[in-house]
């Protein structure tokens, strides 16, 4: 059982918008942009611009300040989006300081928050359960309001005053609540393209969410267990990121996607075998001579070559995945309403 984007956009009332989530590339915000969207002057956000751990943002006892103001003179639309912030800022991605950085502000004007909650949900747990210590910081209420959903009510009511370990513990998948509030014509967001995961960017680090795992949260049962190919996992902290695996992740998308982009410094050549040491390459001068430059030539077509065949194996197995997949989904849909299911009571 995992977090999913539809049960967070159900528990949040908050629609999963059709466009790029944040990233932490978007422009800097400029004075004016955060005033107009507060209903403040220019010289009541830059007077009030703090930065914390080198983050820039607003402290939350400046907002409150301003909100009371606004309810004051009962300005109900300003008072309205200044507390909206004040949420997304202390209660949706949290920052020990009271202070409601950057990062908070683009998405509350993005009005998209649903897959950087999940993002920093899913890094906080991952990084806490490693480290086997520390405090998860991540939205915790949304997170236990989805966990409750998905408990039977003699565990919510708790007759025989038992602790929460011995209510969970007693669990079994038969008293789980697998899907529940499930609607029909739902959109399952299960990949990203032709990837058979989906990359999550939040506020501390990137993580990869696979749905494949929780198809019974969605009424529907896999064959067989889910490929190798499909579970894969990514993680990493944008502050400590010893790995580059950030930079490594853009540049697989790159490739698979044929992006170009520019490519600067030396090359750095990935290492076969885990942990291994990168090797690093630096750009040779572009050679004059004419037999030079057949050479190179000759030595970069086959380069390509052979990286078209490793490309169309891998897209044939990519294929071959999906044609499985799209199969169990038709038999799925079939069976769905011919025969109910014990968890969907």
């Amino acid at each position: 059982m995992v977090p999913t984007l539809e049960e967070f956009s159900r528990l949040l009332g908050i629609p999963i918008l059709d466009q790029t989530p944040f990233s932490g590339l978007e422009k800097i915000l400029k004075s004016e942009e955060v005033a107009a969207a507060l209903h403040m002057t220019k010289s009541d956000i830059e007077t009030n611009w703090v930065t914390r751990s080198g983050i820039k943002g607003l402290l939350a006892k400046f907002l409150i300040n301003k909100a009371r103001e606004f309810l004051k003179v009962t300005d109900v639309h300003a008072f309205e989006d200044v507390l909206a912030l004040l949420i997304y800022g202390l209660v949706l991605f949290p920052n020990p300081d009271q202070f409601i950085d950057m990062n908070a502000i683009k998405i509350f004007l993005t009005h998209n928050p649903v897959p950087t909650l999940l993002g920093d949900i899913l890094h906080s747990l991952h990084t806490r359960t490693m480290k086997r210590q520390g405090t998860l910081m991540c939205c915790v209420p949304l997170l236990s309001r989805w966990f409750i959903s998905h408990l039977p009510q003699s565990v919510l009511k708790n007759e025989q005053n038992l602790k929460w370990s011995q209510r969970i513990m007693s669990l079994s998948h038969s008293d789980i609540r697998w899907c529940p509030h499930l609607k029909e014509n739902v959109i399952i967001i299960d990949r990203c393209g032709e990837f058979p995961n989906v990359p999550l960017l939040g506020t501390r680090g990137g993580i990869t969410y696979n749905p494949a795992l929780a198809l019974r949260q969605f009424g529907c049962a896999r064959r067989d267990g889910p490929h190798e190919i499909v579970i894969q996992g990514t993680v990493f902290d944008y502050d400590n990121d010893s790995q580059s695996l950030r930079q490594r992740w853009v540049r697989a998308r790159a490739r698979e996607l044929v992006m170009p982009y520019l490519a600067v410094g030396p090359l750095i050549v990935e290492p076969e075998v885990e942990g291994g040491t990168p090797q690093i390459i630096s750009y040779p001068d572009m050679p004059t001579d004419v037999e030079e430059l057949k050479k190179s030539w000759i030595q970069l077509r086959e380069e390509r070559d052979t990286f078209e065949a490793q490309f169309c194996a891998e897209r044939k197995k990519v294929l071959e995945l999906t044609s499985q997949l799209n199969e169990e989904r038709r038999l799925n849909a079939y069976l769905r309403p011919k025969r109910s299911r014990p968890w969907e009571i």
